[in-house]
C-alpha cells in the first residue's frame, strides 16, 4: 500500500464509520488497526523528493528536507523559501479532495548553522486534518581539512496536531465531537561525508514517542520511533540515494535518482518505493526547471504498482526562491 496512506487511530474509526457511503473508494488507503501507529505517518516532503521516491536522507538540499532529516538544512547555501502543494489519488470516484499543503524557510550560515522552519497541513476535505509545524537547526563540523571530512549534526522540535468532523446520527444530532489533539515530537539527525560525494545519514524521528490519542482515548497511541539509514552519490550532472527506513516491524527500501541538463537548468528524476520489504511497491517520478539561480519550479508523480490503481496517481508542485 503506498506510503502516503494514512492509516487511522482508533478514534477516528467513527469519522470514516459515518461517511463510509460516500467515501467508499477511500478504503483503498485506510488500514485500520486495533492499534495504530500510523498517523503523522507521512514523510513526503517538496516535489523534488517526490519524484526521487522520498530518498534524500542524506541529499536532501531545500529547506523542507527539515522534516525527513534536520540536519539536511546545512546543505542549503544561504536562505531559500519552498511552497509545495499536492493532490493525492486523483480521481476517486467520490470526488472527494485529498490534498496537502507544505511551507518552508531556511537560513543557513557555513560559520554558524543553520536554522529552518516548516508547516504543513494534510486534510481530506472538512473530515480530516493533520498540522505539522517544525523548527530546528543543523551544524556542520569539519572533521579533516584536506580530505574534506564533514559531519552534520541537526535536531528539530515538532508540534503535531490532528481534527476531526463531528460524528453525526441519524437524526442529526451530534453523538461525538473528538477534541483537537496536540503533542511535541522530537528529531536527530546526522550526516557524515567521508568524501564530499558520498554522504551517508542517520535520521530517528519521533525519539519521546509522543501519545497521539483522543483525550477521550482509554488506550494510549504512541507514535513510533522512526529510523531511517541512506547513502547518497553526487556528481557533477547526477544525484542518488538509497534509503532504508525502520518503523515498527516494516522495513522500506527507497531508491531515487537526479540528472541535470544544461547547467542545472532542468531536471529529470526517477524513484521506486518497495514499502514493507514490497507489500506495496510505487513508482515515481519528476522534472525541474531552474528559469534563474534564484528561482525553481519542480513537479513529482507517484503511482502505485500495488495498491489504489483505479486513480491517476498523486501529484505535488514546489516553488523554490533562494535568496
Amino acid at each position: 500500500m503506498e506510503s502516503e496512506n494514512l492509516m487511522l487511530t482508533s478514534n477516528k474509526f467513527n469519522l470514516i464509520m459515518k461517511y463510509s457511503g460516500k467515501l467508499y473508494p477511500v478504503y483503498y488507503f485506510f488500514v485500520f488497526l486495533s492499534s495504530s501507529y500510523a498517523a503523522f505517518d507521512d514523510q513526503y516532503i517538496g516535489a523534488r523528493a517526490y519524484g526521487m521516491g522520498n530518498a534524500l536522507t542524506a541529499i536532501a538540499n531545500q529547506a523542507d528536507g527539515i522534516l525527513i532529516n534536520p540536519a539536511s538544512i546545512s546543505n542549503i547555501i544561504g536562505q531559500e523559501l519552498s511552497a509545495t502543494t499536492a493532490l493525492l489519488h486523483l480521481g476517486l470516484t467520490d470526488q472527494n479532495s485529498i490534498r496537502q499543503d507544505l511551507l518552508a524557510y531556511a537560513n543557513s550560515v557555513p560559520q554558524t548553522g543553520a536554522i529552518g522552519f516548516l508547516w504543513k497541513q494534510f486534510n481530506i476535505e472538512s473530515l480530516y486534518t493533520e498540522h505539522y509545524v517544525v523548527i530546528g537547526t543543523s551544524k556542520n563540523i569539519l572533521l579533516n581539512k584536506e580530505k574534506q571530512k564533514q559531519i552534520a549534526i541537526g535536531s528539530s522540535v515538532k508540534l503535531l496536531s490532528w481534527n476531526t468532523a463531528p460524528t453525526i446520527g441519524s437524526n442529526g444530532k451530534i453523538i461525538e465531537d473528538l477534541p483537537r489533539k496536540t503533542k511535541f515530537s522530537f528529531d536527530l539527525g546526522i550526516i557524515i561525508r567521508p568524501s564530499p560525494n558520498t554522504p551517508i545519514a542517520l535520521s530517528i524521528q519521533n525519539l519521546n514517542r509522543p501519545n497521539i490519542a483522543s483525550n477521550n482515548s482509554k488506550v494510549e497511541e504512541n507514535l513510533p520511533i522512526v529510523t531511517s539509514l541512506g547513502i547518497g552519490i553526487l556528481s557533477e550532472n547526477f544525484s542518488g540515494e538509497m534509503d532504508l527506513v525502520f518503523r515498527q516491524h516494516e522495513v522500506n527500501v527507497y531508491l531515487g535518482m537526479e540528472h541535470q541538463f544544461d547547467q542545472g537548468r532542468f531536471y529529470l528524476r526517477g524513484g521506486l518505493r518497495l514499502e514493507n520489504l514490497a507489500w506495496g511497491t510505487n513508482l515515481t517520478s519528476g522534472v525541474g526547471y531552474r528559469p534563474s539561480n534564484q528561482v525553481g519550479i519542480d513537479y513529482g508523480l507517484i503511482f502505485p504498482i500495488v495498491g489504489p490503481q483505479k486513480t491517476y496517481g498523486s501529484h505535488r508542485v514546489s516553488v523554490i526562491y533562494d535568496f
